[in-house]
């Protein structure tokens, strides 16, 4: 397939972003990509981080690692790959631990020493910090907020989960506000006033909802309970200027938006479906990269398998050996040919919505990205205009 000499949608954004949020279906390949795409900018000169929150473990594979923690963790690029360099970029990795970053930002919030020792202690805190819905979407906010901010990434590849889950990851700005308000959180701890007379006490929301609680489920379990709201009540503070400076972040002119997808006409309408909410949050997708795109294969001459010389030296078991070769390799090149069709009748209808500008497409490979070598020749048909050594 030849690869497309047209306008370059990626290479001048990874030249200048600060930060890549890769969005769209799962099963796309978007993990992989986004790897390709934090390569390519380390060859360029720039200091990479890939991050993903995707629970997936792909990130790790797609390197060519074991697997992956929730620090920073320098890509070594082989002999071969780093001949490609125009500069002394760099390529980090790392994979979101939820449970690992809510406890380093109770740590660094803790109001007192004691406070993240009961913090870990708590049941309640324990379970709650791996499986309340939207954490995972609380602590990439954090995360994302230490990287972009830290001050030594030129720019940040962020890897989100498939489409509902990333989609909830750019409403969790403006939800942290809610979901951390301190009119719930009152709800559960009891007022600290020493002195609040008969009215005050009547009217202590908490101290209602604290005891009738006792009431149904034990001391205990109250005291656990009003023990994770307090934790809560002291990251409000520090969840609401992440939230606030992520929403910044988001809508800076340095942020971009690629959506990854497929060519299966399942995928692309999910892909739309993505761009038209980012719409709706007054963003935009700068690029469309199109994994796995079918070529239109051509097929090759089969004369020899039908070849009257060729047939007349074969015995019968070898001639109808040959035959039925020749009928395997045509059915291959029908159901390739349709899918072909097919691919090309969904990227023309994507393009009819979007353009053909933004599109970047890959071809199917004959094998998964497990190694950085792999990443190169992926990462040359996402930015074909810039030359790799060694890559056809």
């Amino acid at each position: 397939m030849t690869r497309e000499a047209t306008h370059d949608p990626i290479a001048p954004i990874l030249e200048r972003a600060r930060l890549i949020v890769c969005c769209g279906p799962g099963g796309v390949g978007k993990t992989t990509t986004a790897a390709a795409l934090g390569l390519r900018g380390a060859l360029m000169g720039r200091k990479v981080i890939v991050l993903t929150i995707d629970p997936a473990r792909r990130l790790a594979n797609s390197l060519g690692l074991e697997e992956l923690s929730n620090e920073p963790q320098r890509i070594e690029l082989a002999e071969e790959v780093a001949r490609n360099a125009t500069g002394s970029g760099e390529l980090w990795a790392m994979m979101l631990d939820q449970k690992q970053t809510l406890d380093d930002l109770v740590r660094k919030n803790a109001p007192d020493p004691g406070a993240f020792e009961r913090a870990q202690n708590n049941n309640i805190y324990r379970l709650l910090s791996s499986t309340l819905h939207g954490m995972q979407e609380y602590m990439a906010l954090d995360k994302l907020h230490d990287l972009y901010t830290g001050g030594y990434f030129d720019l940040v590849v962020l890897d989100t989960p498939p489409t509902k889950n990333a989609l909830e990851f750019l409403e969790t700005p403006s939800r942290a506000r809610t979901f951390f308000d301190e009119r719930i959180i009152k709800w559960f701890i009891p007022s600290r006033q020493k002195s609040k007379g008969l009215f005050g006490r009547m009217f202590d929301a908490g101290g209602v909802v604290t005891k009738v609680l006792s009431t149904i489920f034990g001391e205990t379990f109250v005291k656990e309970l009003v023990e994770f709201f307090e934790t809560l009540e002291f990251l409000q503070q520090a969840l609401h200027q992440r939230g606030d400076m992520i929403d910044f972040i988001l809508r800076d002119l340095q942020t971009h938006f690629f959506i990854i997808t497929s060519a299966d006409p399942r995928r692309i309408k999910e892909a739309l479906f993505f761009h038209e909410k980012l719409g709706e949050m007054s963003k935009r997708a700068e690029a469309f990269v199109i994994n796995r795109v079918i070529p239109e294969y051509m097929l090759e001459d089969l004369s020899a398998l039908t070849d009257e010389d060729l047939l007349a030296r074969l015995d019968p078991a070898q001639a109808d050996q040959a035959q039925g070769l020749r009928a395997q390799l045509e059915r291959s090149y029908a159901e390739l040919k349709r899918l072909a069709e097919r691919d090309k009748e969904s990227l023309t209808r994507l393009a009819s919505k979007v353009g053909d500008g933004p599109l970047r497409r890959v071809p199917l490979l004959g094998e998964d990205v497990h190694s950085i070598e792999q990443l190169l020749a992926l990462s040359n048909f996402l930015t074909p205009s810039q030359p790799i050594e060694g890559i056809a």
